[in-house]
């Protein structure tokens, strides 16, 4: 496996021998961070809409274009731009519901970064050191690898450093990119990534016929992404989501990293320790390769939502530039497979006792924020209900309960600020709530158990409460 050196230079690459213990370490760097997606829990706040979507998808044979999921915004315009991802995701919950969409989020998050791991090793990183980086970027990303559209961009995302970076040694395969673009085009906003992956590839390689290449592939990336149903409004959709104001402030995935919050933490800590790294580097470092890094840090920084893209790239920019692994004058001893297939086959057992198989069909056994009792309690309501909801319970009302109406729910972009101000006076006990109330009328109020206004609806003889349990109240009018 080859070497990458850390200058603008066309690289060189040393052989380094294979030894069973190496096999080890490519097992490692797939199946533990597909072990510990089995081990999560699904989040509906995302997912739930985007399988009811895809559902519509598949039995209209149409791309929604207007809303038709709420009663604040009825038929408002909505890019869905994220649609061959819902038509993914549906088509694998029809096959085998809630444990078939378990085993793709962990085959999803184990590929990618087996593909990180190809990536290291490209880059010139021995087996064990790419083991070790890939390990380390799918920590930094571990919160943001939930099931959702940006999952299915993640291996898109991979698979393209991958070829960048072994773009010397295979340059045919730069040619994939346009299609991988085009495709991430219609999955998901990440793939606005795509021609900055190829345009920072290309700064390195500006001078020469590899430069000349990669400027033709990467006009032909961005032209790919044009590639979809909405043509450059996809991109006008990405900018506006990413810019929006209310998403900024209201949406926590979308704010900038915080040491306060956990994940916040783990990415500034990330950054600390590559800075460690880069300093104690005794050679010179290209401006190219602290480019790479520094753009995707801005990005990492800027939403908690963009952590998992700094947590891929920065792994693969750290594995070119480690020292050149020396390779002996006559061959070792190869070792024993015993301790690797120990390894192996240990996480392999690991793997069929997780199965999500073993847990169940039903969403309760796999999903979190589809509280189970309030659900049937929703579905028990008239058909045609309108839910003043929990906005992170939305989106499972959505899919849970599709004969009726929530006020809002993920799609923070599709909502104008006055529904939004009026959405904060309920769930937060604003002076105005009763105004609010009296004017969108309500057939029910799904409330979590931690609302402030929760007291508030108990004393007033307008409202009368349902059902109650550990995760909320549903209120309904008492006439």
């Amino acid at each position: 496996m080859g070497r990458v050196l850390a200058n603008d230079a066309r690289p060189t690459f040393v052989e380094t021998p294979t030894r069973p213990v190496d096999r080890a370490w490519v097992g490692v760097a797939v199946l533990v961070p597909g072990l510990v997606a089995l081990l999560a829990t699904m989040r509906t706040i995302d997912l739930a809409y985007h399988l009811r979507t895809g559902d519509l998808i598949l039995a209209t044979r149409s791309i929604p274009r207007l809303d038709t999921f709420t009663f604040s915004v009825p038929g408002a315009p909505w890019l869905d731009h994220q649609w061959g991802a819902q038509l993914a995701l549906a088509s694998a919950f029809r096959a085998g519901g809630w444990p078939t969409l378990k085993a793709l989020q962990a085959v999803l998050v184990a590929l990618s970064f087996g593909l990180v791991f190809l990536a290291c090793r490209g880059a010139g990183a021995t087996h064990r050191w790419a083991a070790g980086l890939t390990l380390a970027g799918f920590t930094v990303a571990s919160a943001a690898l939930a099931l959702r559209p940006q999952l299915l961009g993640l291996p898109l995302f991979a698979v393209s450093l991958w070829v960048l970076t072994t773009r010397h040694r295979h340059p045919g395969r730069l040619w994939a990119l346009p299609g991988l673009a085009a495709v991430a085009a219609n999955l998901h906003g990440s793939f606005t990534l795509f021609p900055l992956l190829v345009g920072l590839a290309w700064l390195e390689d500006r001078r020469g016929p590899d430069g000349r290449r990669l400027l033709l592939v990467g006009a032909a990336t961005a032209l790919a992404t044009l590639l979809n149903p909405f043509g450059i409004d996809a991109w006008r959709y990405a900018y506006e989501l990413s810019t929006n104001p209310i998403i900024r402030e209201t949406i926590t995935e979308w704010s900038a990293v915080s040491l306060a919050d956990p994940a916040g933490a783990v990415v500034l800590g990330s950054a600390l320790a590559v800075a460690a790294f880069l300093a104690r580097r005794a050679e010179a470092i290209s401006w190219t390769s602290l480019l790479r890094l520094g753009v995707f840090l801005v990005l990492a920084l800027l939403a908690i939502r963009a952590v998992v893209w700094w947590a891929v790239v920065a792994p693969v920019v750290l594995a070119g530039l480690l020292p050149a692994p020396r390779t002996p004058a006559s061959p070792g001893p190869r070792g024993s497979w015993a301790p690797a297939m120990a390894l192996l086959g240990t996480l392999l057992m690991a793997v069929v006792v997780l199965l999500p198989w073993w847990r169940g069909a039903g969403f309760e056994a796999h999903l979190a924020d589809a509280p189970p009792g309030i659900t049937r309690a929703v579905a028990a309501l008239p058909t045609g209900s309108r839910l003043f909801n929990h906005q992170p319970w939305g989106s499972w009302f959505i899919l849970a309960t599709p004969q009726h109406r929530v006020f809002v729910d993920s799609r923070i972009e599709i909502v104008p600020e006055p529904v939004w101000d009026d959405y904060g006076q309920v769930a937060f006990a604003g002076a105005r709530w009763r105004e609010v109330l009296a004017r969108w009328r309500p057939d029910a109020i799904v409330a979590k158990a931690d609302w402030e206004l929760i007291p508030l609806l108990r004393a007033d003889p307008g409202w009368r409460v349902l059902y109650e349990d550990e995760d909320g109240v549903v209120f309904v009018p008492a006439a």
